[in-house]
């Protein structure tokens, strides 16, 4: 099979592996990703054998350079629930391309060539991001390791390893057998999930930093549940109105802060009563919600920190109301590197690919390598209809557009 059909191949095979109706499930350390693991493994052995399973699931393929220095392409192998099929997927079948071609072709490149499958990225299966790449690198809390449940088993982490096969227990001592002191460069290609390069028509990102995040998943809000036509307005304690303020005042926040040029963004992704005990005859006593603040500082997701909280107890005293946050889980921005970001315009220019350079709203793998102090950089590829939802689309065209700035640039020792 030439190129062309071989990724049509392997994206066709691991979306009918991870078929849901609609769209995938390949749930982290699940079936879905278990047998998306299995099938790529079995697909790399065609090109080299030097393949390394880590603790925690995470794969590395390599084809053999002059250097033993390591180029690794990677991403996620997880999904959202009834997510699309090319998120964090279109990353490692890139990879594979690319060692491919370097195969076929007979190639010894520069530097040794990586293909990296992580497991694991997708928060909404434990709530915590970056589970996997934090493994491969030992930098992974081995506290989490029992305490984290996983959303539809409520079984723990270490058990979901050990039952896909892993060894739960080196991870628990931060062991890897991933020699990191040869990654080179850490290079991740993925879908854009947001709408700029589909609406420019643009076929890459070359991405300059990712967001970090602070969270609270599992926030709710107390008042009383009172009748809705006896109850007068100073006797209220309406958690409805209580919640509905402070979106209202954080979306407010978020306006000026974006008018002072101040990278932030700010998410209420849930916001339910208690279907149990509300009424259309009721003022709500019960309101859960979420939250989630993004920015490329630690400095301006602090201030909103402190921010939200001020905000909470104003609302509190006007609405006879208590809001409980719950736990809050973090992830760190991070800055992609320089002189990558530098090389990769440079080659695109050349080769008359347009590309827009951007900062990732989303969280990534890519982020944990930065932070780790491997060179690393994010390649966007134009993707219509979103991300995290079953109408997720990449074509195949846009996909190889984003292939041959990569693969060009390794082969023609750009990097």
């Amino acid at each position: 099979m030439n190129n062309l059909q071989y990724t049509k191949y392997l994206f066709d095979n691991v979306k009918k592996i991870s078929f849901a109706d609609p769209g995938v499930i390949r749930d982290t350390y699940g079936r879905g990703e278990n047998l998306t693991h299995k099938f790529l493994i079995k697909e790399l052995k065609n090109f080299t054998k030097n393949i390394i399973i880590d603790f925690g699931g995470n794969f590395l393929a390599t084809y053999e350079g002059k250097s033993k220095k390591k180029i690794v392409i990677g991403s996620h192998l997880d999904s959202q629930k009834h997510g699309g099929n090319f998120d964090g997927l279109a990353g490692v079948i890139m990879g594979i391309i690319v060692i491919k071609f370097f195969y076929e072709k007979k190639i010894t490149p520069k530097n040794s060539i990586a293909v990296m499958g992580i497991r694991g990225e997708e928060s909404c299966w434990f709530p915590y991001s970056y589970i996997g790449s934090k493994i491969a690198l030992g930098q992974f809390d081995k506290k989490l390791l029992h305490s984290l449940k996983r959303s539809d088993t409520n079984k723990s982490l270490y058990y979901h390893i050990k039952k896909a096969g892993f060894n739960a227990d080196k991870v628990s001592n931060n062991e890897t057998n991933f020699d990191i002191s040869n990654f080179k460069y850490f290079i991740e290609p993925h879908i854009e999930q947001g709408p700029v390069l589909e609406k420019k028509k643009i076929p890459l990102g070359i991405v300059t930093g990712i967001r970090g995040s602070f969270r609270y998943r599992d926030a709710f809000c107390k008042g009383d549940y009172l009748h809705s036509g006896a109850t007068p307005f100073d006797y209220r304690k309406d958690s409805v109105v209580a919640v509905s303020m402070l979106v209202n005042e954080m979306n407010i926040y978020w306006k000026k802060q974006l008018k002072k040029n101040k990278d932030l963004v700010i998410t209420f992704g849930q916001f339910f009563t208690d279907k149990k005990e509300h009424s259309f005859a009721k003022s709500s006593g019960l309101v859960n919600f979420c939250v989630d603040v993004r920015s490329s500082s630690n400095k301006i997701l602090e201030i909103a920190n402190k921010t939200l909280i001020k905000k909470i107890k104003l609302i509190e005293k006007k609405t006879n109301t208590k809001f409980y946050l719950g736990k809050q889980t973090n992830s760190q921005p991070a800055l992609m590197d320089k002189k990558l970001i530098k090389i990769f315009q440079k080659y695109s220019k050349e080769r008359s690919i347009k590309f827009e350079i951007m900062a990732s709203g989303a969280g990534h793998d890519a982020s944990v390598f930065a932070n780790y102090g491997i060179p690393s950089i994010m390649l966007f590829i134009r993707n219509k209809n979103g991300s995290h939802n079953p109408k997720e689309y990449m074509s195949i065209k846009q996909f190889f557009e984003g292939y041959k700035v990569l693969c060009g640039a390794i082969e023609n020792n750009y990097i």
